[in-house]
């Protein structure tokens, strides 16, 4: 399953928006798939729709691993 998540960086607090992550670590090549998407599209792989609403709930406390804070995400659809 992919997401599109809305957050921002951890270390200068600057913004994103529509990122795309993927629930698992399954690599996607040049060629699209069939959501149409690439691995040039992937922002993130391997957040599971349970992780993302965790990190949601812990925005602003520094106890993932991640680079960043998502505040809000939706499922993504082509």
């Amino acid at each position: 399953m992919n997401f599109l998540i809305n957050g921002y960086w951890k270390n200068d607090k600057s913004s994103f928006e529509g990122y795309i992550v993927r629930e698992f670590d399954d690599a996607l090549g040049d060629e699209p798939n069939e959501d149409g998407l690439t691995d040039d599209d992937i922002f993130y792989y391997g957040l599971s729709e349970l992780e993302i609403k965790e990190s949601i709930e812990n925005a602003g406390v520094d106890e993932d691993a991640l680079e960043f804070v998502i505040t809000s995400y939706e499922i993504y659809k082509p």
